[in-house]
This record gives C-alpha cells, structure tokens and sequence, in this order.
C-alpha cells in the first residue's frame, strides 16, 4: 500500500500576508489648515489673524513701556495689512510689521546743579538714576579725574596759556573762581565714570542731530553738551601741548523726551524739565562740537 501524501491547505491569512509583502493601502490624511498669523510691531503683539479673515483690524496706535520709558508708535496700516497678507499667503505663523515712533517721555526728576560747573556730574547722576544706579553729583565729580592746573598758567615764549585737556579730565574749579572761573569735562572721562558703575554709554560724538533724535525717540536717555550761546571762546595748550579752542558757555543736559519737533530736557543749570525745539537744541548741540553719549539699554 502507498504512503498517504501529505496535503498542506494555506489558509487565507497566510495568502494574504503573502499579498501583503508586495503591497499596502496608505490611509488618507486630512489637509492640514493653516495656523493663526501672530503680528508684532516693535516687540508688542498685537493681533492674532485667521487665514480667512476679513477684514483685517490692526491699531493705527500703540504705546509701549520700557523701563522707566514711554514711547508711542504710528503703524502705517496699509503697508502693514500687505505685509500681513503676504505672510498669510507664505504660511507664516508670525510677522513684525513697521511702527514709527511718534514721541517719547522718560521719567527722571530732573537735579539741579550744586557747584557753579559741575553740570556734567549732575546730569550723569540723572542718567545713571534711569539705569538703576544712585550717586549724587558730588560724588561723581569727586571721582572725575583732573587734568592741568586748576587756573591757566603762562607759558615761556607762547601768547597762550596752558590749561587741562577735557578729553582727559575735569578742567578748572567746578565751585568756579580761581582766574577763569573753570571749565568742565568732555565725554570720554564721563564715559568712563559710567562704566566704574557698570553702565555702558554709546558715544555719539560728530553723528547727525537726527541719530540724537532717533535714540531718544526709541526711549534711551541721552546726556548731551550744549553751548548756551556762541562764545566767548578761549585758546590754550594742554599739558601735552596740543592747542585747543572752547566756547566757555559750555553746559551739559540730559535729553529725556522727544516728540514731533521738539526735544524734552533735563537742564541742571535751571534744575527743571524744558522743552526745546529741534532747530533750538540741533544749534547748540553743533555749538559744543556735537557731543553725546546714549543709555541704550537699562
């Protein structure tokens, strides 16, 4: 008798793993919708807008607080809704628009003077009370460093005298006296004062009128050197020598606000807050060789 063959029956789910190896069915996925657009002007947001949306709202004004500052922004609303538009079209999910600054205003109580010249101590105690630090003006005179003699002093064969050098140090007396009256200090010594405090001052020595502007618009105080009217100027040679020309109605500010024509000052020569015009201040700031130095971030 034959031996009996063996009969293998495959069942369906073998074939069907055999199928399966050659081939596979992908599920469908649903489209994805576009995410909400976040638009931000001058760090601020200030609106979410669905791709379907319309019209689309933004504000034609904002006003923003930094620190001690306030700044108010203009947002040119057609050129904002095309970007807008743009970004919704790319699929964004964020976008900064322009705003223009309108005006500014910082809060510092304005500090009159207690020394006949020291106008450049008080108006860095202003500044650096913005930024959270507090020295007084007697103080910070004190820590100046002097350059020369306290009164000019003759010089053999010369018609000029020799005094300090501002760009080194305080020149003169500043209780005033003595056969000047004393000088004062230009902005390198009080750069370096701030930094003895940790404050970083940007110095903004022969920019345009419109850099001093724009900063103080953007919320930075701004301590500047002014010449209160043009002249009377002195000639004298600096201990190494070099000859230099001052106006001696030289003064010191701190710039504290802008708006639309106008520049706000702390003047510690009067120790109130004054509101001068561009054209009034851009004349004065050229009077004193156009100097400056800039609080950027506090």
């Amino acid at each position: 008798m034959r031996a009996a063959v063996p009969f293998v029956v495959l069942s369906v789910g073998a074939l069907a793993a055999g199928c399966a190896s050659s081939g596979s069915i992908t599920p469908r996925h649903r489209p994805q919708r576009p995410s909400p657009l976040a638009v931000y002007a001058a760090t601020r947001r200030l609106e979410v807008v669905r791709p379907d949306q319309r019209p689309i709202r933004l504000p034609a004004r904002i006003e923003i607080r930094r620190g001690r500052a306030r700044v108010r922004y203009a947002i040119r609303l057609q050129r904002a809704r095309r970007i807008v538009k743009r970004a919704l079209a790319e699929h964004a999910t964020h976008v900064d628009v322009p705003a223009v600054p309108l005006w500014s205003t910082i809060v510092q109580r304005p500090v009159r003077q207690v020394l006949h010249n020291d106008c450049e101590a008080a108006s860095l105690s202003m500044l650096l009370a913005v930024a959270g630090v507090h020295a007084g003006q007697l103080e910070l005179q004190a820590r100046l460093p002097r350059s020369g003699p306290l009164d000019p002093e003759p010089v053999a064969g010369s018609t000029l005298v020799r005094w300090g050098d501002p760009q080194r140090g305080f020149v003169g007396r500043a209780a005033g006296g003595g056969t000047e009256g004393g000088f004062g200090v230009y902005e390198p010594p009080i750069r370096a004062l701030a930094a003895r405090y940790g404050v970083h001052l940007v110095d903004l020595h022969d920019r345009d009128v419109l850099a001093v502007r724009a900063a103080v618009l953007a919320g930075h105080p701004v301590l500047a050197w002014v010449g209160l009217a043009a002249g009377p100027y002195l000639s004298w040679l600096t201990p190494s020598g070099r000859r230099i020309t001052v106006n001696l109605n030289e003064h010191a500010v701190l710039l504290v606000g802008a708006g639309p024509g106008y520049v706000l000052v702390n003047n510690p020569l009067t120790g109130v807050r004054e509101r001068w015009s561009d054209t009034l201040f851009s004349y004065r700031w050229k009077l004193l060789g156009r100097r400056a130095l800039e609080l950027p971030r506090y």
